[in-house]
């Protein structure tokens, strides 16, 4: 399908805009360069959506609210928007600069972008320092869009939509599939619109999320850093063929392919729980032990290996076509002292020293602070580059070969290292059962606010129905005791899935308020509409007489046992001791909700 033809330069829209060359032009719409003659011929860009559908007006409108509301360097300023000649348009900061992508293009050869395979040693486009220098604060200002309620995210973060400008300042710009935050909501089909390596496997089915950037950012590192392309996120979830980093580029430090690792978790619970705490860790102190490059000191010819009986069968050490793992104890078979051979090159380098305090952990404690374990080359493994014929060494996953420095080998695969295993695909059920999995993972966390709404309206109905029904002065009690245990609910059921204890006690407190509310306003009803139906009844039996004496008998009659209010100060009206009882009681429902919060936190505990 050919684009539309693009406006000619000179073209005047909105009466004082001039449309200059065309910078880019895409299915959806085209950026050109222009003038705007009102601000003294201020050059500006001006982005032409050729969409007009409501739905596109809106996503338009969604770009240009997000981008009027944000003030920074990393981000561009939006000065107009209006509508011309059938189409719309977003009138906005001219950032000059080359983008990511042509910045790559110019620094790999012959121009091949996201080509380079595991074994092709050869130095890395855009070294680490440079990266974390111009993502960094990308992710800053992410990290307040993403802090918003709701949430905004951007949805295609990707090289080629980053400027780096002449000073070296990194822009994130095309905010045109920019989405505010609703787990129960799914993105129509221009939302949809995904790249290929760069967007998660929620997005392919419209249920993105804060994760889903922080995806997008990661595999925008790792092509910078290795001009490999990540693979898409919908063959990684039949056939996992993430490299991982260090075997690219073996001088990465390994905090570094840490993060990548985790940020490109192919499910949104498994990546970091904010943008910000990527970047928080991107900013530790870096362990440099392991950052030494790697040594390949190739072996001799294959010869015969030497074993205690000429009539011992074939073992995987012995067959030349299997990769296992390097094992010194196992080159010396029987009595022999001869060392067998491989024909693959051994990767060896001097001993580390001593694990630093930064990463006291070892793999298998992923989340907690400084979990991250260095990864050294020896222990990188994944791929073999010539097939038949070569061994690998030293390969994370399997269970023996103990790893240089005394440190054994992880016992389950570590991610980006996958070992060759078939996997049978999901069936439809499954992929339903793991979708409604990861949807549920990604609703925020209950707003204390609403869930004491919530409960309080429930208890409030309970409370006051019990009252009007039986109307003795113990159901007023029964109702306290009710409201106690809907205030340890509502706590309970606010942090059951995360957050602190304190969260349940604001929830307990809300419950309070609205409870008390809820109450007395049904109760008011419940006696007025008693009240009136006595009333028919009194006045169909006592005609003559005043309606305001019979509506008042009316009133007595159907009134409860209302408890005695304690005088908790002496000497002051009924109304302040009231006062004073309420807040008591919002106190307690606050130290309940409270108590709910603790017994959630410590089911979670019990539960893992």
């Amino acid at each position: 399908m050919s684009l539309p033809a693009a406006l000619a330069p000179g073209t005047v829209i909105g009466g004082h805009y001039i449309i200059g060359t065309l910078i880019n032009q895409g299915g959806f719409g085209a950026v050109y360069r222009g003038t705007d003659t009102s601000e003294n011929n201020r050059p500006c860009a001006i982005k032409e959506t050729y969409d007009v559908t409501p739905a596109a007006r809106r996503q338009a409108l969604m770009e240009a609210s997000v981008l009027l509301t944000v003030r920074s360097p990393h981000l561009p300023e939006v000065y107009d928007t209006l509508e011309a000649n059938g189409r719309f348009y977003l009138i906005m900061q001219l950032i000059e600069g080359q983008n990511l992508l042509q910045l790559l293009r110019s620094r790999v050869p012959n121009g091949q972008v996201g080509v380079r395979v595991p074994g092709q040693l050869s130095k890395s486009p855009c070294s680490e320092q440079e990266v974390l220098s111009w993502l960094l604060p990308l992710m800053d200002a992410l990290q307040e869009l993403h802090s918003r309620r709701p949430a905004v995210m951007h949805r295609d973060i990707k090289p080629g939509n980053i400027v780096l400008t002449p000073t070296g300042t990194a822009v994130l710009l095309d905010f045109g599939l920019t989405k505010l935050y609703d787990p129960n909501s799914s993105t129509q089909t221009l939302g949809r619109a995904v790249t290929e390596g760069f967007s998660p496997l929620e997005q392919y089915v419209g249920k993105t999320s804060p994760q889903s950037d922080i995806y997008s950012m990661a595999a925008t590192m790792y092509i910078l850093l290795t001009n490999r392309l990540p693979p898409a996120a919908t063959s990684r979830g039949v056939r996992d063929e993430l490299v991982a980093p260090r075997l690219l580029d073996p001088s990465l430090s390994p905090k570094l392919e840490w993060v990548l690792l985790k940020a490109l978790a192919l499910h949104a619970d498994q990546r970091f729980t904010s943008i910000g705490e990527m970047a928080r860790i991107l900013r530790e102190p870096t362990f440099n032990d392991y950052d030494e490059p790697t040594v390949s000191v190739p072996y001799n010819p294959p010869s015969p290996i030497v074993a205690g009986n000429s009539g011992a069968a074939s073992t995987p050490y012995n067959d030349p076509t299997i990769a296992v793992p390097y094992n010194p104890a196992a080159t010396f078979q029987g009595s022999g002292n001869a060392p067998s051979t491989v024909q693959a090159p051994l990767h060896i380098k001097p001993n580390p020293s001593p694990i630093s305090a930064s990463y006291p952990f070892l793999p298998g404690t992923v989340g907690q602070a400084g979990a991250y374990s260095p990864i050294s080359p020896q222990q990188s493994s994944g791929y073999t580059p010539g097939g038949a014929g070569q061994q690998q060494m030293g390969y994370p996953g399997m269970s023996g070969p103990q790893g240089y420095g005394g440190y054994s080998a992880p016992q389950t695969p570590v991610p980006g290292y996958g070992i060759s295993q078939p996997v049978l695909p999901l069936t439809p059920a499954q992929q339903k059962k793991r979708a409604r999995a990861q949807a549920a993972a990604n609703r925020p966390l209950p707003v204390p606010a609403d869930q004491g709404c919530l409960w309080g309206v429930l208890q409030g109905l309970v409370a006051a129905a019990l009252v009007l029904f039986f109307k003795e002065q113990v159901d007023f009690y029964l109702a306290m005791i009710i409201g106690f245990l809907f205030y340890v609910g509502a706590g309970f059921m606010t942090s059951r899935r995360g957050g602190s204890p304190v969260r349940g006690a604001w929830a307990g407190y809300w419950t309070g308020i609205f409870g008390t509310i809820t109450f007395w306003i049904v109760l008011g009803i419940g006696l007025l509409v008693s009240a009136l139906q006595r009333f028919q009844i009194l006045t169909r039996y006592n005609t003559g007489v005043n309606p305001g004496s019979l509506f008042s008998q009316a009133w007595n009659t159907i009134q409860p046992q209302w408890p005695a209010i304690p005088a908790l100060l002496a000497n002051q009206p009924p109304f302040v001791n009231y006062l004073v009882f309420m807040l008591i009681g919002l106190l307690i429902a606050w130290t309940a909700g409270g108590i709910g919060g603790f017994w959630s936190r410590a089911q979670r505990v019990t539960r893992r």
